[in-house]
């Protein structure tokens, strides 16, 4: 007779489908992209006056921004459909840099350099989250719907509230206006992905599994114990 080896399980790998609460936060980031595309529409008038700066030099500004957007969205899409919080987190504090740099430019080169980082940012995260609504199981209709519904207004506004701003404020406050939105997306995204890390490891390790042998399976000899008072066989 051989010992029965003990059997262990593999862990299944978790559902990968993507709650749609996740996107929330890298959803407000793609959204403050949206706007910081058409902003320069509205207030790109008060900033050539700042800056002494020419229409051209705006308009290769917003060129920038989208061509930067562009390209990143396309890794975004790639990477952020596996690690939406990997991809979006440091997209978003990129944006954040470069709006910034946008934000306190002082001439052309400074301004380029922003809408470039914040082009890359904006179309990493755009693209994560893009690919992540889409891996939203039967939810991805609506959450794809609302997220375009909300982006084509982003797009809309840009414009009317970048002008507004900037003749009530300044011109700068059209792009600083986009900090608070990115910080709370930022910090929303990295708390959901601590959530989401978390109920994963604990549905891995609760999950049935495929069995497999232990590492010493194999034939080995196996007695049961004597009973009390057995002195074993006289030879």
């Amino acid at each position: 007779m051989h010992d029965q080896q003990p059997v262990r399980h593999q862990p299944v790998r978790p559902d990968r489908e993507q709650p749609a609460w996740a996107l929330i936060g890298p959803g407000i980031a793609a959204l403050t992209g949206l706007y910081l595309l058409t902003v320069t529409l509205g207030s790109g008038e008060f900033l050539q006056r700042a800056l002494g700066l020419t229409s051209q030099n705006t308009l290769l500004a917003t060129v920038a921004y989208l061509v930067s957007a562009v390209v990143a969205s396309a890794a975004g899409v790639a990477l952020g459909r596996r690690f939406l919080t990997g991809v979006s987190v440091p997209a978003v504090m990129v944006m954040i840099v470069g709006v910034l740099v946008v934000a306190f430019a002082a001439g052309t080169a400074m301004l380029l350099g922003g809408e470039v980082l914040s082009g890359l940012g904006a179309g990493g995260v755009a693209g994560a989250t893009a690919a992540s609504a889409w891996r939203t199981g039967r939810r991805r209709g609506a959450v794809i719907a609302v997220l375009a519904g909300l982006g084509a207004l982003a797009l809309i506004a840009g414009p009317f509230l970048g002008r507004a701003l900037a003749e009530v404020l300044a011109w700068r406050w059209a792009y600083l206006i986009a900090v608070p939105f990115l910080l709370l997306g930022l910090i929303v995204t990295a708390v959901a992905g601590v959530i989401l890390f978390v109920t994963r490891q604990r549905a891995q390790a609760s999950a049935p599994g495929v069995p497999y042998p232990h590492p010493q399976a194999g034939p080995q000899p196996w007695s049961a114990p004597p009973p009390p008072g057995h002195r074993g066989p006289e030879h």
